[in-house]
């Protein structure tokens, strides 16, 4: 019995004098069998790199090479090679999701024995920790009853006492649960331990490498080699200058002088031979990379005295301004490398901290430079399909069908419907469920709305709806039903089951019947059938890999909590849980790739170079956190009363002191060179500092860490350009591109080196056509092209038949509205309560308010306040079953804002009831349509003559039409019912952007033969209501009466006809107001008998009023004239307050509208007063001789 120690620093080569040993013994034939024991992260590919070592030294460099008498083995897979026959191993082994279930069901089990735990099993993440302590208590040979002397040792630690208290009580029922039926990796351990003391390894040697420390258990099991093997060697990165008989933690090699101290106590305890064999072949030859070793270990201090370009050929140093530059530089570094210099792509390694910040960058950037890499991460099972399938199912049940579950499980794409006994394709599921998902959005369907016996019916409620089904509308609702009713006939008798379940099994049982018949497994088999159909081999892996992790975990929930009553929550959970920490298989990389992996894990060092990547100073030394039940504090009070075999982790200290010895196995993983690199900012702009490690070698080597990865400049010399930027054609196209654009916006010749580029990809032919495309952005302008002729006659025909309020949108912005009437492109209509909704409510609600009065023949200030609330209450209750106003009835919340929206009709009304006692004014008519094609009631359109034999006819419809008579004189004027406050705004109107009152008064002045029946009748003007429910402000009660605040908070505005005699009629109480001001209208009878506007220019005289008409329709024809020629313009309109066009827009992402750029600009609308309007329009029309 003898222990060897293989020692040496990182740079020398451990495996080449490990195998240098193996050759010995089996030359010398002391041994029969050499075991192997490596990490199981590179078992496989230890085994390949020393079996190839030997087949060198005894195959004859034969292609087919076994060796029988040396097996390359983890911990695990030899307790399978030693116990694979004995019954223990045949034993239960439970995942880390089963034995979260048994800790679960001990918490239970014990909540009433807890003290401090009790109740914790609700807290999320909590039943994994106690799985975690537990675990590590195992590896260290903690048992229960350690733990119940511990905690009698602490004193006063009342804290910590009733910690241990309960973790024993939680501890001794595990060991009782485990002991006979289950077994975990550290019992496996322990029962290989004994397996091997018991077994004659006389003519046995067992090598151990790849090491720094082992666990408890991996130790034992070590120290047992020793004490029965014939030989045992441990490889350990340990420098023989450099060992210290009591390790100190801060010194760089403490955890492997650590592990060789323990060892050689052992040994010498139990009088077995120890000797020391020092590796001495170097695996690192580059000169500054072995400087950098001693000066990393401490062995020299002293500056470097090679010369810049003998560092540069070992060791570079670069920042990037950004992750994804960093790795396109990294990207170009390997293949000059390999194109170059003969590399082969397995000879690189890609390490950082934490791969997670790179895993999405890597791939992509990889990819376009046409390099294969293989990610040594496993990859978790969380995100695949069927988990989602699963965790959705149990949410639709819990919140009763919600739209975003059920499109959570529809989207899997796993259960699919049959239509007329055929399965349908994917393309039409994804059609049927898009449709499926705009109706439910429209319309709100959740909870019950699923299973109602009666189809969904598609249906829309535009402009011009006659209430009847298109063929397309009929076609759209059987699509739709297809999905309902999937759901419909599948889900709802499986969650009437499962609710019925007595314990987990039954529930189990139940999941599985309900799985198989929706035929989720065979749609899984499906998808692998199809991924390996299209040579996806790692994809089709992974459906029959997630199906089986599914059948395990329920495997191991009815074996552990079957008998349980059932508990739905917690059994998503502990699936949850159990797909969290699932992972796919992967097989190692045995390719010409790239290894992309953590400088935290275990590597094969037989790369030639690394780029260690992401070394800022947040995780190069990393942030260690303690997150285990077990404190720091704790940790430092426990460690003492260990015997010398019991171990805990280590704490955080610890764990920092060890960063430096990771950062060195990094720097020396490679024999020829060392790329450091580090971002200056991460994807939120955050600014990174560069790691004080990498500082610290900068300044040793007095390398500058300005050296910095970039864009392209056109100052950039030739051998820089081909060092750093070209790659493969399509990335040197889009390096090019940038070249290009600088030139052009710095108004710069392109420099030599970049002409050649383009002279040879443009030869080449192979990306002509994408360089062509690519380079065309260069001439690109953000500017909409003019409308072919045949487009325009296909998208608006000879006559533009339009509303004014779409107008309005084409002077806001063309270019909108030809995405929006043109192509006809809309928002998904969402089941919300918007503007628009409550504005139809007030409208529909005040136009019947009205008729009703009229059919009754019921005066409005004649009928009592009672009287008019019953019979808006009517109306209302009519409205609300109107399909489009469904939503008033579907929750609690909208039926309060019903409420409140017939509130504020009754207030609308009283208001209007008020206005009559006081206004000699009358309603004439409501809701009077122009322009409708196949209306019954209505008036003709507004029509306007265009060239060419076009028109423009202009539809709308009038709110309310009223009338007031003085003497032998109608005045007609138009009012429009608003839900927010307005005021006629002139410079709106004069560019266009307020059409609606000046079009629909024109419209009535037009049809005054048709409304009117007197012969002299005259315009009154046009004015808004603001239909709201105004809040009073108790201060403003104290001077007048709520009745007359209503009365002017429901205040008119717009524009009226100067004319005394109709102003006197509109307000036939003026003379009572003590300040003249009118609380209907917007004006004031001054002192001497005249009339003035109360605020802005609301009165006009009849000649205003003819030259804002007359404007206003060249608007529309302007206006209709530019639509038909085709010409677009992205000019949004920008208001002196600075408020766009663009603010509310759903097209922004279609403009690209910059403001930056030279061809985008706002239509910027100037300060102009009402006078100011007036006096431009009365100079239009004198410069064209009094034709407007």
């Amino acid at each position: 019995m003898s222990l060897s120690f293989i020692l040496g620093s990182a740079a020398k080569d451990h495996q080449n004098e490990l195998v240098e040993q193996v050759i010995r013994l089996k030359k010398e034939k002391e041994v029969k069998k050499i075991y192997i024991l490596v990490p199981n992260h590179i078992k496989f590919a230890s085994e390949i790199a020393i079996l190839q070592k030997l087949r060198a030294a005894f195959g004859q460099d034969r292609e087919v090479f076994a060796q029988s008498s040396v097996q390359i083995l983890s911990f695990s897979r030899l307790a399978w090679f030693f116990l694979k026959d004995s019954a223990i191993y045949q034993k239960t082994r439970l995942s880390s999701a089963g034995l979260n279930m048994l800790v679960l069901s001990i918490l239970e089990e014990q909540k009433n024995n807890l003290t401090i735990f009790k109740g914790e099993q609700a807290q999320s993440g909590f039943v994994s920790e106690v799985v975690a302590q537990l675990d590590e208590f195992s590896k260290g040979q903690i048992n229960s009853q350690d733990l119940a002397f511990f905690a009698e040792q602490t004193n006063n630690q009342s804290d910590l006492y009733a910690k241990l208290k309960d973790l024993q009580i939680i501890y001794q029922e595990y060991e009782k649960k485990l002991v006979g039926k289950y077994l975990d990796n550290n019992q496996l351990l322990q029962a290989l331990t004994k397996k091997l003391a018991k077994t004659n390894l006389v003519d046995s040697c067992f090598m151990v490498t790849g090491f720094s420390q082992l666990t408890a258990s991996e130790n034992k099991l070590v120290e047992t080699l020793v004490k029965n093997a014939k030989e045992v060697y441990v490889d350990l990165i340990l420098d023989d200058q450099q060992k210290e008989t009591a390790p100190r933690r801060n010194s760089l090699y403490y955890r492997s002088n650590k592990l060789y101290t323990n060892l050689v106590v052992y040994a010498k305890q139990n009088q077995i031979d120890v000797k020391d064999v020092t590796a001495t072949d170097k695996r690192v030859k580059t000169p500054v990379l072995l400087d950098l070793e001693r000066y990393w270990t401490g062995t020299e201090k002293k500056p470097i005295e090679l010369k810049s370009e003998d560092i540069s050929k070992g060791l570079s140093i670069f920042s990037a301004n950004n992750r994804y530059l960093e790795i396109e530089e990294i990207a170009t570094q390997i293949r000059h490398s390999v194109i170059n210099e003969g590399y082969r792509y397995s000879d690189f390694i890609i390490l950082t901290r934490h791969l997670d910040l790179y895993r999405n960058i890597i791939a992509p950037v990889f990819t376009q430079y046409h390099l294969p890499f293989f990610i040594d991460l496993q990859k978790k099972m969380t995100d695949h399909p069927f988990v989602e399938f699963i965790m959705a199912l149990f949410a639709v049940k819990k919140h009763y069908y919600r739209y975003d579950d059920l499109m959570r499980l529809l989207k899997t794409e796993l259960l699919l419907p049959k239509v007329d006994g055929r399965s349908i394709t994917s393309k039409e599921y994804r059609e049927y469920l898009d449709l499926t998902e705009n109706l439910v959005l429209k319309f709100g369907f959740e909870g019950k709305s699923w299973l109602r016996e009666d189809d969904w019916i598609y249906y829309r409620f535009f402009e011009g709806d006659t209430g009847t089904q298109t063929d397309k509308e009929v076609e759209i609702s059987r699509k739709v039903n297809v999905i309902r009713h999937l759901i419909k006939t599948t889900l709802p008798h499986f969650f009437e089951k499962i609710k019925k379940a007595e314990n987990g099994r039954e529930a189990a049982q139940i999941l599985c019947s309900f799985l198989t018949k929706a035929g989720i497994p065979n749609e899984l088999i499906n998808w692998r059938d199809r991924a390996l159909e299209q040579g996806k081999i790692e994809e089709a892996a992974k459906p029959e890999e997630t199906w089986n992790t599914f059948c395990n975990l329920l495997d191991e929930y009815v074996e552990l909590l079957g008998e349980h009553k059932f508990d739905e929550d917690q059994f998503v959970e502990i699936l949850q849980a159990g797909f969290e920490g699932a992972e796919y298989s992967q097989v190692p990389s045995t390719l010409d790739q790239i290894i992309v992996s953590e400088s935290g894990m275990v590597q094969m060092n037989d790369r030639k170079i690394t780029f260690l990547i992401g070394a800022t100073d947040a995780v190069m030394p990393d942030k260690i956190n303690n997150h285990s039940i077990i404190s720091d504090e704790d940790r430092s009070y426990l460690n003492p009363a260990l015997n010398a075999e019991q171990y805990l982790n280590d704490d955080t200290l610890n764990q920092l002191a060890a960063e430096p010895f990771l950062s060195y196995l990094a720097f020396m993983s490679s024999s020829d060179k060392l790329y450091l690199s580090y971002p200056l900012a991460d994807d939120g702009k955050e600014k990174l500092r560069p790691s004080p490690y990498v500082t610290r070698i900068a300044d040793h080597y007095r390398i500058n860490l300005d050296s910095k990865v970039r864009e392209p400049q056109i100052m950039d010399t030739t051998e820089y350009v081909l060092k750093h930027y070209v790659g493969t054609k399509k990335t040197t196209i889009k390096k090019l591109l940038k070249i290009l654009r600088q030139a052009k916006i710095q108004g710069q010749q392109i420099p030599k080196i970049w002409v050649e580029i383009h002279n040879f990809l443009n030869e080449d032919g192979q990306e002509t056509e994408f360089m062509n495309k690519i380079l065309a952005s260069l001439s690109y302008q953000n500017i909409p092209e003019k409308l072919k002729p045949e487009l325009v006659d296909l998208l608006y025909g000879k006559t533009i038949n339009t509303s004014i309020s779409k107008l309005e949108e084409f002077y806001a912005n063309e270019y909108a509205y030809f995405l929006k009437y043109g192509l006809k492109l809309q928002e998904r209509s969402v089941f919300e309560l918007s503007a628009a909704n409550t504005g139809e409510f007030f409208h529909l609600a005040m136009d019947s308010l009205v008729k009703v009065l009229k059919a009754e023949n019921i005066r409005l200030p004649e009928i009592s306040v009672e009287e008019l609330q019953e019979k808006i209450r009517i109306i209302t209750e009519q409205i609300r079953q109107l399909p489009q106003f469904q939503i008033l009835n579907s929750t609690q919340r909208m039926q309060y804002l019903s409420r409140q929206l017939d509130a504020t009709v009754v207030q609308v009304a009283k208001a209007l009831q008020k206005q009559q006692v006081r206004s000699n004014a009358q309603i004439m008519q409501t809701e009077v349509l122009f322009g409708h094609v196949g209306a019954e009631n209505g008036i003709a359109p507004l029509e306007f003559k265009l060239g060419n034999g076009r028109k423009v006819n202009v539809r709308g419809k009038i709110d309310r039409i009223d009338q007031i008579s003085v003497g032998d004189t109608d005045y007609v004027g138009i009012v429009d019912y608003k839900s927010s406050s307005h005021v006629f705004d002139f410079r709106d109107a004069y560019y266009g952007l307020a059409l609606q009152m000046l079009t629909y008064l024109d419209t009535l002045m037009l049809n005054f033969d048709k409304i009117a029946n007197n012969e002299r009748t005259k315009p009154a003007g046009a004015l808004y209501m603001h239909l709201f429910n105004p809040k009073l402000r108790a201060k403003d009660l104290l001077k007048q009466s709520k009745e007359e605040l209503w009365l002017k908070a429901n205040k008119y505005d717009g524009l009226i006809i100067s004319d005394e005699n109709l102003l006197q009629a509109m307000d036939e109480k003026l003379a009572e107001e003590s300040n003249g001001y009118s609380s209907l209208y917007p004006f004031r009878k001054k002192k001497d008998g005249s009339f003035k506007a109360s605020g802005r220019h609301q009165l006009v005289t009849l000649a205003e009023l003819e030259l804002l008409l007359r404007h206003n329709e060249n608007l529309i024809k302007e206006a209709a004239d530019k639509i038909l020629s085709g010409e677009l313009s992205l000019n949004p309109v920008q208001w002196p307050n600075k408020r766009t066009a663009l603010q509310f827009s759903p097209y922004k992402a279609i403009f690209q509208f910059d403001a930056m750029l030279p061809e985008n600009h706002y239509r910027k609308l100037p300060k102009i007063t009402p006078e100011e309007v007036i006096k431009i329009l009365m100079e239009d029309a004198g410069e064209t001789d009094g034709k407007i």
